[in-house]
């Protein structure tokens, strides 16, 4: 009996251990953003300790992570229901609580948690003081107040030191983020995490030659560590670096071959410009993963910029179908929307949605450009001119904006406007066509009958900044400037100067009839 006893707490012994390694094992698959390995991984767990709160509270992190609110709270769900006298499971639900700005809810889970906990459990304070750090709704006070009283319990965590780190880097506070992440690294000086936040606080800062050589310490430490070389995709983005934006972000795909990952990889390449490609691995991620509305984001925007304008209104319209509450949308979904939908001649439509991405983000003042030109297409010329004028005032506006005014001031019959317009276009751009070719067409209509000629210089102006490689974009223009030069030289009895426009006529148009015509029959 003594020996069965015996063997009996020695398998029982084993088993805790054994579970302890992999519910480690589990979260740093997490860590790693290894995720859907990690789900595997929480689900064999959840087998053999069925009524263990804690494997459900970081199975639903694993989610959490992985920017699925509404599974993450499932789980946390599910631990608080099997295991109530478990802190962790109420954390979790406080968490998404305080991330909905359900502000009054989450503090009672989270005073459940610490009553639950006794105040003895320097994990549990940790993940309270994560969620007021990480949430759009922070408190940065509370979360040092928690980590203060954490580090009191366990004063060489790491865990401890990256968090207070981690309020301070909210803060602002770089000096004294870097110096407790450094407190982290030297508790434990293979610990990834603090490596990869001291880059992070190089990165706000906009250091990047510092936050690369920081991300590439934490790959020495570890080189299977996949959230180094995402934060290295990410940083060659933001520099403008994009093959070595693409080589990380393939990295980080062949560490965490799996479907989430290739969603992920699909946004790094659109963040690249690598639009095809980025087609290529979101509509392969959606495969596997059909209801992620973030691969109808990327799709959304990768297929606007290819021109495949179809699909890409349909993925962003699955986009807002699919998202809810807990999904942040973004000034550029309706950006992005509000293009796809002009693009499929549906303006009054685009311009609802250009003035909710303006309301998001007022200081993008090219949506105004945007709104004009989709005012122009259905000819209403007086509300183009007020949303291009709005960057004019402010002195703002480039030569693409005079030339959507240039346009609008046209076609209202505002020819002197037209033509001020047009000289703003040649001061912004002197080497473009555009600026001379307005002008003379707007002076064209203001010489009534063509008494004065006062479109001549203009017209003149135009033909010389045209590159001979430019001709055929340019025929019509050509053909009309030149049949305008042959008139005046007519006008004025010039038969040579006559005949040679009419010449330059044919070589651009040789079917042009009024050119062939005095042709037949020059004069003299």
């Amino acid at each position: 009996m003594k020996k069965a006893k015996l063997l009996i707490v020695l398998f029982l012994v084993a088993s805790s251990t054994i579970w302890a390694q992999t519910l480690s094992d589990a979260i740093k698959l997490t860590t790693n953003e290894q995720f859907e390995k990690a789900d595997e991984a929480f689900k064999n767990l959840i087998q053999f300790q069925p009524n263990n709160g804690e494997i459900y509270f970081y199975y639903g992190e694993n989610y959490f992570k992985n920017e699925n609110i509404e599974m993450a709270n499932k789980f946390y769900q599910k631990g608080a229901d099997i295991n109530a006298t478990n802190p962790f499971c109420y954390i979790g639900l406080g968490k998404t609580q305080w991330f909905q700005g359900k502000q009054t809810e989450a503090k009672a889970n989270f005073f459940k948690a610490i009553t639950l906990a006794a105040g003895k459990n320097a994990t549990v304070l940790i993940k309270i003081a994560e969620a007021y750090i990480y949430g759009d709704n922070k408190d940065i006070a509370e979360a040092l107040n928690l980590l203060g009283q954490a580090s009191k319990l366990e004063p060489k965590n790491p865990a401890v030191y990256i968090a207070i780190g981690d309020a301070y880097l909210e803060q602002n506070d770089g000096t004294k983020a870097v110096d407790n992440y450094e407190k982290a690294s030297a508790l434990d000086p293979k610990s990834v995490r603090s490596i990869l936040r001291q880059g992070q606080v190089w990165n706000r800062a906009k250091n990047y030659n510092l936050a690369i050589e920081t991300y590439k310490k934490a790959k020495l430490i570890d080189s299977t560590f996949a959230p180094a070389y995402r934060e290295l995709a990410e940083i060659y983005l933001r520099a403008g670096q994009y093959g070595n934006a693409v080589y990380n972000a393939k990295r980080y795909l062949d560490l965490n071959n799996d479907c989430s990952t290739l969603g992920r990889y699909a946004g790094m390449l659109l963040g690249a410009k690598q639009y095809k490609d980025a087609v290529v691995a979101a509509v392969d991620a959606q495969k596997c993963d059909p209801n992620n509305l973030y691969l109808n984001r990327y799709l959304a925007f990768s297929q606007c910029e290819v021109g495949d304008y179809p699909n890409g209104l349909l993925n962003s319209d699955a986009f807002f179908a699919k998202a809810t509450v807990d999904v942040k949308i973004i000034p550029l979904d309706y950006e992005y929307h509000a293009k796809l939908l002009s693009k499929n001649g549906k303006d009054s439509l685009a311009i609802i949605d250009y003035k909710k991405a303006l309301e998001l983000e007022p200081e993008k003042l090219e949506i105004n450009g945007d709104i004009a030109n989709c005012y122009i297409k259905m000819k209403k010329y007086n509300d183009a001119i007020t949303y291009y004028k709005i960057k004019v005032e402010l002195n703002k506006a480039n030569a693409n904006d005079y030339y959507g005014l240039v346009r609008a001031y046209y076609y209202s019959k505002d020819f002197i406007n037209a033509d001020s317009s047009a000289v703003q276009i040649i001061k912004s751009q002197p080497d473009l066509t555009l600026g001379y070719l307005w002008r003379a067409k707007a002076n064209l209509q203001l010489d009534h009958n063509n008494e004065k000629w006062i479109a001549k210089p203009y017209y003149e102006q135009f033909i010389a900044k045209v590159k001979p490689e430019e001709t055929d974009k340019n025929k019509k223009d050509l053909v009309d400037a030149y049949t305008y030069l042959a008139a005046y030289y007519a006008k004025n009895k010039d038969c040579p100067n006559t005949i040679l426009y009419f010449k330059k006529v044919l070589e651009v148009d040789p079917t042009n009839a009024q050119a062939k015509n005095f042709m037949a029959k020059p004069c003299n």
